[in-house]
């Protein structure tokens, strides 16, 4: 059997990590009990979205201003860049696309560490990961836009990759001409390409109801607020323009799209590309490499079913649907569960009202009923009945409920004179707590897989068996494994004032907060002992920390408090994913200068007046070679060079097309020392006579890249 959440300890371990964080920022952050906590980290998704909104809007101011072409792009982005307005706005587009990747990455760890990657999720975690390589391939599209020496670097890797007529392109002393289409292509495609990302957000939420397109405004502003003076503070500027005729010593690169290029100069491309997409396979096979299982499917039950629909409006996963139903009954629909999108969350279940659906795990029927026992069995000897603590699998396996001291039930037999501790039940735990005073008072816990899945009937039912009161603890309203379990809960409690007697309270926590918990518990325990009344009293509702002061009772100033931890976590990832990964890198070649060949050529057909049929040989005119009136293959054209008379480099080019009759292209590099050097190169294109089509004594300056560029109607090779 696949293990279920609380089971997978390692994943927990770490998520543990995680939430520690979370549990930080929140519990400063937490104004009053109406108001959300001001924590970024519980609106990843969204704010990935306001940052693609943000980078289009000055993507398209940009575009209106910039010129492609190698001959005047790094001068149209120099330009852009003059004026205070131009700055502003290419800084904030290149580091809210950093910021993008970073709080990509952060949603991706999060939804790993909290086990939401597998079963009915897998389509998001699937379509998350094209986004984030559709991310990277149009960042860096952008680097060669701008057309410096960050841009030259990228050129040259991607010239060493394909070679062929880009290559020769970029190279060709009339480059400006001949590489413009290219510069419209990439701007197009880097244009373009996001328009994709439409289609797989929606793909990415397709299976979620209620969809959270939008961060709330407080975060809007602040990270809009947090671009702006990070933008102003540390400006972009331009390194220096490229010139392939110059070798790249030290280059300033952005990390986070262009780090491929010190890593594969280090590990070797067959190496890093290798093991990157050896990665990338690993983390789309995750949903079935790491399968768990929960306690669902939910099973509908037919007879119970009335047809309300509730179960099917507030599942989160739209795996719920309402078809007709001719049977005997009077009721016109019937909820059909859709399994392979049930994530077991329970919500269905604590929206009927009728016992109509349950899940295939965990029966609510059975939850109540050791509820019920354990309260009518509980240990007389306290005098004092316990408080019951309702909480969900979450907050059960990261550690906010203190573990009890004699877990375990007592059953009492008919005549009472007898205590027998038995087997705990699977999701109801009897045992003591210490209060403020250090005496253990009872408790008892009862754990759903989702708060979503509690019914209010439910804490009502307890009170009434005898508990001294009831605190469910739910994640934050915006923060749930299940998307919306803590909004239902809330909303239930709301609009079904059913509990007219009993200590209730909601409590949205970050898991872990085992503080906030024990606090309350206290609170009541002592409440409860200083008045017996205080048992009935009218029920109160607590959202988050329960006794803050209302939001009108806070002053600006203090509001304002409580936004700076979530501003300063936005300062901080701002400046991780975009001032630090602007850092030097070594591009140093291994010697100080360089000779490059760029050819190409058409080398000599194959096809020979011999190698003719008598009949076709004598319809061919005198004078005039058969290969050029019939076609087909080409001799592949080789290259040697030659430096001080001896041979240093040679290379062979086949040609190109499906009958090997096109062109034969390539470049070639030599390193050496700067200084003087007789330089000879041959050529043989008919598979058998070389031939020298340069040969001179040239100087190569320090850190200089010499290209000869061949001239095939020349037939020579000519220096760029």
């Amino acid at each position: 059997m696949r293990t279920i959440y609380t089971a997978r300890k390692r994943l927990r371990f770490f998520e543990k990590g995680w939430i520690a964080l979370e549990r930080a920022i929140e519990r400063v952050s937490t104004a009053a009990a109406p108001i959300k906590p001001y924590n970024p980290l519980y609106y990843l998704g969204p704010l990935i979205i306001l940052l693609l909104i943000y980078i289009a809007a000055t993507g398209l101011y940009l575009t209106l201003f910039y010129r492609p072409g190698s001959d005047v792009a790094y001068q149209s982005v120099a330009g852009i860049s003059s004026s205070w307005l131009g700055s502003f706005v290419r800084t904030s587009h290149r580091y809210a696309s950093d910021l993008l990747i970073l709080v990509t990455m952060l949603h991706a760890l999060k939804t790993f560490l909290s086990d939401r990657f597998w079963g009915s999720r897998w389509l998001a975690w699937e379509s998350g990961w094209v986004m984030v390589v559709i991310f990277w391939l149009v960042g860096t599209m952008g680097y060669f836009l701008v057309w410096d020496q960050a841009a030259q670097w990228l050129i040259e890797y991607v010239l060493h990759l394909i070679k062929g007529p880009l290559a020769l392109a970029f190279l060709d002393p009339g480059a400006a001409a001949r590489t413009f289409s290219f510069f419209v292509i990439i701007l197009f495609l880097h244009v373009f390409i996001p328009t994709l990302l439409i289609i797989t957000i929606l793909i990415h939420v397709l299976r979620m109801a209620r969809t959270r397109y939008w961060t709330p405004r407080w975060l809007t502003i602040m990270t809009l607020a947090a671009l702006a003076v990070i933008s102003l503070i540390w400006p972009v500027r331009s390194s220096l323009p490229a010139d392939l005729t110059r070798i790249l010593e030290t280059v300033k690169l952005d990390w986070t799209y262009m780090g491929f290029l010190p890593l594969t100069s280090l590990l070797g491309a067959p190496l890093f590309w290798g093991g990157s997409l050896l990665l990338i396979g690993l983390l789309l096979s995750l949903p079935w490499l790491m399968r768990g299982q929960n306690m669902g499917p939910a099973i509908v039950i037919d007879q119970n079913c009335t047809g309300c629909a509730l179960c099917a409006r507030e599942c989160p996963y739209n795996a719920i649907d309402m078809e007709h139903r001719d049977d005997d009954t009077t009721f016109s629909s019937l909820a059909v569960v859709k399994p392979n999108l049930c994530t077991g969350c329970g919500v269905c279940v604590g929206a009927c009202a009728d016992d109509a659906i349950e899940l295939m795990g965990l029966h609510s029927a059975v939850v109540r009923q050791d509820l019920q026992r354990t309260l009518a069995h509980s240990d007389p000897v306290a005098h004092q009945p316990p408080v019951i603590i309702y909480t969900c699998d979450r907050h059960d396996a990261l550690g906010t409920l203190p573990p009890l001291t004699d877990a375990a039930p007592v059953d009492v037999d008919e005549l009472g004179l007898s205590l027998i501790k038995s087997a705990l039940p699977p999701r109801v735990n009897q045992g003591y707590w210490l209060d403020a005073d250090g005496s253990p008072k009872p408790v008892m816990t009862a754990v759903t897989p989702c708060m979503g899945m509690l019914h209010p009937n439910w804490a009502a039912e307890s009170i009434e068996a005898g508990a001294a009161g009831a605190i469910m603890v739910s994640c934050p309203i915006h923060d749930c494994a299940y998307r919306e379990g803590p909004h239902w809960v809330s909303h239930r409690l709301k609009r079904r004032r059913t509990l007219r007697a009993g200590n209730t309270h909601l409590l949205h926590l970050a898991p872990g907060s085992q503080k906030e918990v024990v606090s309350l518990w206290q609170r009541m325990v002592a409440a409860n002992e200083e008045a017996e009344e205080a048992r009935h009293a009218s029920s109160v509702v607590a959202l988050g920390k329960g006794e803050s002061a209302p939001p009108e009772e806070i002053s600006p100033l203090t509001r304002a408090r409580y936004f700076l931890p979530g501003l300063a976590l936005l300062l901080a990832m701002l400046v991780l994913s975009a001032i630090l990964p602007f850092q030097n890198a070594d591009a140093r070649p291994p010697e100080e200068a360089q000779i490059r060949l760029a050819i190409g050529h058409s080398g000599h057909m194959i096809a020979a007046a011999k190698d003719l049929p008598p009949d076709i040989a004598a319809k061919i005119p005198e004078n005039v070679d058969p290969a050029t009136v019939l076609g087909g293959e080409r001799f592949p054209v080789r290259v040697q060079l030659l430096v001080d008379g001896e041979p240093v480099l040679e290379e062979s080019y086949r040609p190109r097309g499906m009958r090997k009759e096109g062109s034969s292209e390539g470049v070639a590099s030599y390193w050496l020392s700067p200084g003087a050097y007789d330089v000879e190169v041959l050529l043989m294109d008919d598979s058998v006579t070389w031939r020298p089509v340069f040969s001179d004594t040239v100087e190569i300056a320090p850190d200089e890249s010499l290209t000869l560029f061949y001239e095939e109607e020349q037939d020579l090779f000519v220096r760029r």
